[in-house]
């Protein structure tokens, strides 16, 4: 228990000594470890955010090959932007790169990829394309269950366009986040996901996954 306490406030700390300032940042979170699910194998995810924009969000991940996981995203987001919710939509792509599994020297799962999310305002949208580095190292727990402090950062390039009263114009921007979190396994197809984000749209994300093939 003593690792583990360690290990999530250590993975915590670096969440929020990271900033990432005048970005619009990402509706979904992270809500995933660098743990890949296994060729063929589905599962959907629920999550709320309660950030600067906050956002409601489902998912749908499959497994590509044995490290390679694939997942759509779709939800909503509030934000002063607009007085309704609207409409946001991504996708990521992660190849897990480290496996603690078997015999390893690597000190915890890693898994790097891709990700774009894409939202539109009504006379302002916003285009997010980056990559992203998943860290993650598993607990097993007394009750057989595993708790898995987890860690992402990311660096995407922010596409603002605006569109008001006959007015055009756009911008691009480099930027970046961290996401800080800890999963539970409470059964052996659900996990339920708590973290910290901190990259422009900045709050707690919390949700669920649940498996189905």
């Amino acid at each position: 228990m003593t690792r583990i306490a360690i290990a999530t406030v250590m993975i915590l700390c670096l969440g929020l000594t990271a900033h990432a300032f005048d970005a619009i940042g990402s509706a979904f979170g992270c809500m995933t470890t660098a743990r890949t699910q296994g060729m063929g194998a589905g599962s959907f995810g629920a999550g709320v955010g309660i950030a600067d924009a906050t956002s409601v969000m489902g998912s749908f991940n499959y497994g590509l090959s044995r490290y390679t996981d694939g997942r759509l995203k779709l939800g909503f987001i509030d934000s002063d932007a607009s007085n309704d919710m609207e409409l946001v939509f991504g996708a990521d792509f992660k190849w897990q790169i480290w496996d603690l599994t078997g015999m390893t020297k690597h000190p915890f799962d890693m898994a790097i990829g891709a990700f774009f999310e894409y939202v539109d305002f009504g006379g302002a949208s916003v285009l997010e394309l980056g990559g992203q580095c998943i860290g993650s190292h598993s607990f097993d727990m007394k009750n057989g269950r595993a708790l898995t402090p987890y860690g992402r950062f990311n660096l995407r390039m922010e596409r603002y366009s605006i569109d008001f009263k006959g007015e055009s114009d756009s911008k691009s921007e480099l930027k970046f986040g961290i996401n800080a979190g800890v999963a539970y396994q409470v059964t052996n197809s659900i996990d339920v996901y708590g973290e910290l984000q901190l990259d422009g749209n900045d709050g707690l994300f919390v949700g669920a996954v649940f498996g189905v093939m």
